[in-house]
C-alpha cells in the first residue's frame, strides 16, 4: 500500500475513532457520568443532541464535498469537532457542555459522507467493502474507549485530562495525515479536471475498478437504504445508549451497558470485513436476520433481564448483529450511488434514521421494558423485510465499478 493511500484510511480511521468518542459523550452525560444529577428533560437533551446535529453536518458538508471536493471539507469539520472537544473537556455544567457538544456533533457528523465517498471511490473494488467496514466500526471503538474510561473513573479530574490530550493528539494525527491524502479521482473525472484526476488515480495506483454497470436507480436505492438506516440506527441506538439511563438508573449499571453493547460491536466489525466482501445482498440479508433472532430473545427473556449476567450477553450478541447490519450500510450507500451527488445523497438517506431517532427516543423513554423492547423487535423486523426485498430485487455490488455508466 502507497503512502498516500495509507495516509487516507489512517486519517479516517483517527476521524472516526474521534466521532466514537464525541458520540458517547451525551450518553454518558445522560447517565450522569459528566456532570451528574441531570433530571429526565436534561438526560433527553444530551441523548437527542448528536441525533439532532449530526445530520445537519452530515447534509451541509455532505453538499459540499459534491461541490468543493472532498477534502477541502476535512479543513472546516476538523475545526468545528477540535473547538467543541476543548469546551467539552473544560465543562462542568449544562450550558458549556452542550456548546461544545453542539459543535463537536456537527464536525464529526460533516466528515461522515465525506470521508464513506472518498475511502470508496479511492480504493480498488476488491478493497472497498473491507476498509469502509473496518475504517466505519473504529467509530464503535472510539466510543468503547470513552465508555471504558467513565466506567472505570467516574467523575475525575483525570478523566477529562485524558479526553482532552488523546483527543488533542488524534486531532494533530489526522491533520498530520491529511496533508498527504489524495483528491477522489473520480471527483475530479465527474467535475471536468480529467488531467488532475489521472494524476490523482496514478498516485494512488488503482488496478481495479471493477465492472461498469448501470447506475442502480436512485429512488429504489435512497429508500432501501433510508429503510435499513431507520432499523439499524435506532436499534442501536435505542439499545445502547437509551434503555440504559431510561430502565436501568444506576449510573455504574449504565456505564457498563453502554460499555458492553461497544464491545460487542467493536469486536463485530472486525469479522464482519471479510464477509461482506464475499457479497453485499446475501450478507445483509443474513444480518438484519441474525439481528431479528437477537432481539427476538432479548424480548422473551424479559421477566430474567434485571440479572446483569444474563441481559449483559444478549446486549453483546445483539449489539455485535447491529454492527454486522451497519458494514452493510456503510458499504451499499457509496456503491448505489453516483460519483456527482454521492456524498450529497449519503447525508441526505443518513437523514431517515436522524429523524426518527428523536422521535423514537421521546416515545420510547417513558416505556415500561417490556414495550420498549417490542418496539426494537419491530424496528429490526423492517430491516429484516427490506434485505429480503432487495435479495430478491436489487443488483449485486460486489464487483462494480462505482463509476457508474449512467442509464
Amino acid at each position: 500500500m502507497n503512502r498516500y493511500r495509507a495516509s487516507l484510511l489512517q486519517s479516517t480511521s483517527f476521524a472516526f475513532i474521534f466521532w466514537g468518542i464525541v458520540g458517547t459523550i451525551g450518553p454518558l452525560a445522560a447517565s450522569g457520568s459528566i456532570i451528574g444529577n441531570l433530571n429526565h428533560t436534561g438526560k433527553l437533551i444530551f441523548l437527542l443532541i448528536g441525533p439532532i446535529v449530526v445530520p445537519f453536518g452530515n447534509l451541509i458538508m455532505g453538499f459540499l464535498s459534491d461541490r468543493i471536493g472532498r477534502r477541502k471539507v476535512f479543513i472546516v469539520t476538523m475545526f468545528f469537532y477540535t473547538i467543541g472537544i476543548i469546551i467539552v473537556s473544560l465543562s462542568y455544567s449544562f450550558i458549556p457542555l452542550l456548546i461544545g457538544l453542539i459543535l463537536a456533533e456537527f464536525g464529526v457528523g460533516g466528515e461522515e459522507p465525506s470521508s464513506l465517498a472518498l475511502v470508496a471511490e479511492d480504493l480498488d473494488m476488491e478493497k472497498r467493502p473491507f476498509w469502509l467496514t473496518i475504517i466505519t466500526n473504529m467509530d464503535n471503538i472510539g466510543s468503547a474507549l470513552m465508555a471504558g474510561l467513565f466506567f472505570i473513573v467516574v467523575n475525575d479530574l483525570q478523566d477529562r485530562v485524558v479526553l482532552l490530550v488523546g483527543s488533542l493528539l488524534l486531532v494533530i494525527f489526522i491533520f498530520v495525515l491529511r496533508r498527504t491524502i489524495p483528491e477522489s479521482y473520480m471527483w475530479l473525472k465527474d467535475s471536468g479536471r480529467n488531467s488532475e484526476s489521472l494524476k490523482e488515480r496514478e498516485k494512488i495506483e488503482i488496478e481495479k475498478e471493477g465492472e461498469r454497470i448501470p447506475k442502480p436507480g436512485i429512488a429504489s436505492s435512497f429508500i432501501f437504504l433510508g429503510v435499513l438506516g431507520v432499523s439499524q440506527y435506532l436499534t442501536f441506538g435505542l439499545m445502547a445508549y437509551v434503555l440504559a439511563p431510561i430502565e436501568f438508573p444506576n449510573s455504574y449499571e449504565d456505564d457498563l451497558i453502554i460499555f458492553v453493547a461497544l464491545l460487542g460491536s467493536s469486536v463485530a466489525g472486525f469479522l464482519a470485513a471479510p464477509l461482506i466482501s464475499r457479497g453485499r445482498k446475501s450478507y445483509t440479508l443474513y444480518s438484519f436476520t441474525l439481528g431479528t433472532v437477537t432481539m427476538l430473545i432479548i424480548f422473551l427473556m424479559v421477566p430474567y433481564l434485571s440479572d446483569m449476567l444474563i441481559f449483559l450477553p444478549l446486549l453483546f450478541a445483539n449489539m455485535f448483529m447491529s454492527e454486522f447490519a451497519y458494514a452493510s450500510r456503510s458499504v451499499l450507500e457509496p456503491e448505489l450511488y453516483g460519483t456527482k451527488h454521492r456524498s450529497t445523497l449519503i447525508g441526505l438517506t443518513r437523514l431517515w434514521p436522524m429523524i426518527a431517532y428523536p422521535i423514537f427516543t421521546l416515545y420510547s423513554s417513558s416505556l415500561h421494558l417490556y414495550d420498549f423492547l417490542l418496539l426494537n423487535v419491530f424496528l429490526w423486523a423492517i430491516g429484516f423485510f427490506a434485505s429480503v426485498y432487495w435479495y430478491l430485487y436489487g443488483p449485486e455490488t460486489r464487483n462494480a465499478s462505482i463509476d457508474y455508466v449512467v442509464n
